[in-house]
């Protein structure tokens, strides 16, 4: 297409002024249907009451519910403070029936056993000397000393 002396009009780009609204005159208008739009908004209310009514009874049957969870809570924390006394006392008890006292009356009155006396004392002497001598054999295979060294720990734990 050639170029050519062709006009342009700027208008289009300039900023257009703006209209001022019109006022505008109140208007009423009148609807229908007036009792149908009352019937739809009882319902409305309704629905909106049975929304409440429903969510009040949610709330407090959760509140009665963690009521009844609060005092079974109580009443099983009762329970584990008398456990614990009873055990306290079974625990004072059962030193008591085990003294030594109370075990060297049982073995006197109910096994029989009586006391040493100095006539039942025997001593012993032996005629050699009483040292034991402990031969280290070698040992070549590394399990053995594996073995050896837990048997020892065992040892040394009381196992």
């Amino acid at each position: 297409m050639p170029k050519g002396n062709l006009a342009y009009d700027l208008s289009v780009y300039e900023p257009r002024a703006k209209q001022a609204p019109k006022p505008q005159e109140p208007q009423i208008k009148m609807k229908k249907n007036a009792g149908h739009v009352r019937k739809e908004s009882a319902f409305k209310i309704f629905l909106k009451a049975a929304f409440i009514l429903a969510v009040l009874c949610a709330v407090l049957y959760s509140k009665v519910e963690s009521n009844t969870l609060f005092n079974e809570i109580h009443s099983l924390e009762q329970e584990l403070k008398n456990l614990q006394s009873e055990n306290i006392t079974l625990a004072a008890e059962y030193e008591s029936r085990t003294s030594l006292k109370n075990v060297e009356d049982y073995a006197e009155n109910v096994l029989g056993l009586k006391k040493l006396d100095k006539s039942q004392i025997e001593y012993v002497e032996l005629e050699s000397d009483s040292v034991i001598e402990i031969v280290e054999t070698e040992q070549k295979n590394i399990f053995v000393i594996i073995r050896n060294k837990i048997n020892e720990l065992r040892e040394y734990l009381g196992a």
